[in-house]
């Protein structure tokens, strides 16, 4: 059997295999799917849809039954094997093979134990390559299904018609394309797959750099696809987990470090030095790039959590940052309604509006390196140039109860309770569990004329708003993870002396708001310890 909650879910299907997430919920996936699609395309169509898999242990069991219920309902499975999921995403975009929508088996940066499905369809009204969120196409198709217990006898093998689908090769080209100067490239640069699907990328990019005349030399660590991500976690993001890709980084003395999360839809950076490249700043700096080369103009989303650098830094550049909900789901909805000229997240998701919004790791590392040899500074020397915020980074509290949903629920309201009392003299903005920043300043008296709704775009202010010029001294989030039961916490200031102490006082008080009824125990640090 299979968890039916998953269906439920808001951005992609993901749990443990295979209690949670099994070959049984994979073949109704796909069968949900081609329903869903149906009602768009027309009842009679046969969509299209591209599946893709990263390199888990179990993704080649739920890569072929998705498939096989693909076909059972009469759609047309496109099979690319192992992909990264901003290549399916571009080949959705892209219409390969006629693919109408796209499907990645993925957990993203989730340990090797889980799991996931993660699927995208084209907007053709907006050109954009969008989620289908599990709550929206799977959960109604699921509640209307009948209660046969009888096996299909409809079975597709997991594999293409013909061998030569170019869907790698083509998507590492067109990253390439976005940049004239890499021919020019030389030194060294070290990639860190992290033993996940990332792995494919050198060979690929090898031998295209070498078509451009590029003297660049590629090199790699934790490059062998394994799905059990032996050598560090899927995600580069935890603190100390790109330890190696910085020593070598220094040994070899390359020019910079990319690091890929277990999908290689996310990418950190390290510079020449080994310093580890936040996400918010790593966004600061592309964002400050669109907007200029943008005729100092545009829209830039970015995520509820990220840090204040990027608000400043769009402003600076000349254009207007937009705060969105996290998550993809929301920042491309953003990203067409306001128009924007790039977008991202602090975990490293970084958005290419002018391609179907994608979000891609190799995308945004070819972009920066495009932004180095342009400049001719070095990583660090580019990136000194802004200058961050003092930060707690991101502190996981892990919540152990019996609902751990309903107590972080709890912990969320009433810290946006207290805070929206007058003594605290701050604005409280809850689009994305709660955020507060202080001060208040006589400019702005709410905080809906701080961070203003787009009465056209999004009208109920949820999924994204326009951030006036407004700084505070110090802001800090509390939300609740969508996958685990964690309380993730982000506090920023311009005084570094307070974050420690400030941080250390909001984690007491999510303690005394749960007192006996929930066990509170820091999982992460981020940037304290």
């Amino acid at each position: 059997m299979f968890d039916p909650a998953m269906f439920q879910r808001s951005a992609d299907v993901r749990g443990v295999y295979p209690n949670q997430i099994n070959e049984e919920l994979a073949w109704l996936s796909g069968k949900y799917l081609v329903r869903s699609l149906r009602k768009t395309l027309g009842e009679d169509s046969t969509p299209g849809i591209l599946v893709g898999r990263d390199g888990r242990t179990s993704s080649p069991a739920i890569y072929a039954a998705l498939i096989q219920g693909i076909s059972a309902e009469g759609g047309r499975p496109i099979a690319s094997g192992l992909a990264t999921t901003d290549m399916i995403q571009w080949g959705v975009g892209e219409g390969t093979c006629g693919a109408h929508a796209g499907v990645m088996i993925t957990a993203s940066h989730n340990p090797a134990e889980y799991n996931g499905i993660k699927s995208v369809f084209k907007n053709k009204e907006t050109g954009g390559v969008d989620l289908m969120r599990p709550s929206d196409h799977l959960a109604p198709q699921f509640e209307e299904d009948g209660d046969d217990g009888s096996a299909t006898d409809s079975v597709t093998a997991p594999f293409p018609t013909a061998g030569k689908m170019s869907l790698q090769e083509d998507f590492v080209e067109a990253a390439l394309s976005r940049s004239d100067r890499l021919g020019d490239s030389s030194g060294k640069i070290v990639l860190d797959p992290g033993n996940g699907v990332g792995g494919l990328f050198r060979p690929l990019l090898k031998t295209a750099l070498e078509r451009r005349g590029a003297k660049v030399e590629l090199l790699a660590v934790a490059e062998q696809i394994d799905g059990r991500f032996p050598t560090r976690p899927s995600n580069p993001g935890l603190p100390g987990a790109v330890a190696l890709l910085q020593e070598t980084v220094i040994a070899e003395g390359a020019a910079f470090g990319a690091a890929f999360d277990g999908d290689a839809d996310r990418v950190f950076l390290v510079d020449e030095w080994g310093q580890f490249v936040s996400g918010s700043v790593m966004l600061a700096a592309l964002a400050k790039n669109m907007v200029e080369k943008n005729n100092n103009s545009g829209t830039v989303v970015y995520s509820a959590v990220s840090s204040w650098i990027v608000p400043e830094t769009v402003r600076a550049a000349g254009g207007q940052p937009i705060l969105s909900r996290v998550g993809q789901d929301a920042a491309k909805v953003a990203l067409a309604k306001t128009k924007a000229v790039f977008g991202g997240e602090s975990s490293a998701h970084y958005n290419f509006p002018d391609t179907y919004c994608l979000d891609s790791g190799l995308f945004a590392m070819v972009t920066f390196w495009d932004m180095l040899l342009e400049s001719g500074l070095s990583c660090s020397q580019l990136l000194g140039q802004l200058k961050p915020w003092p930060n707690s980074g991101e502190v996981n509290l892990r919540v152990e109860c019996a609902d751990w949903k309903s107590m972080s629920t709890e912990v969320i309201a009433a810290i946006k309770t207290e805070f929206s009392d007058d003594s605290k003299n701050s604005y409280v903005l809850d689009i994305d569990g709660v955020s507060v920043f202080n001060p208040r300043v006589p400019e702005y008296a709410t905080t809906d004329d701080v961070f203003t709704i787009d009465q056209q775009g999004d009208p109920t202010g949820r999924i994204y708003r326009q951030v006036e010029d407004y700084t505070p001294d110090w802001w800090f989030n509390v939300r609740a993870s969508n996958n685990e039961p964690l309380l993730r916490l982000n506090f920023e200031s311009r005084d570094g002396s307070e974050v420690a102490g400030r941080t250390y006082s909001l984690i007491s008080r999510i303690r005394e708001l749960c007192g006996d009824r929930a066990k509170i125990s820091v999982q992460d640090w981020g940037n304290l310890k």
